[in-house]
């Protein structure tokens, strides 16, 4: 069995995870198992 673990994230505010989730349908396609989702997102951060 191929295991994979997922790591998806974005560099800015005006992108999305809900995109690359499509890479989690492509690897079980693959025929992998996927283990696990790591997730990140930008913080939000502004000059006071």
């Amino acid at each position: 069995m191929r295991i994979a673990r997922v790591y998806l994230r974005v560099s800015t505010q005006g992108q999305d995870l809900d995109r690359q989730e499509t890479i989690i349908g492509e690897a079980k396609q693959a025929g992998y198992y996927v283990a696990s989702v790591y997730r990140e997102r930008p913080q939000v951060s502004f000059a006071i």
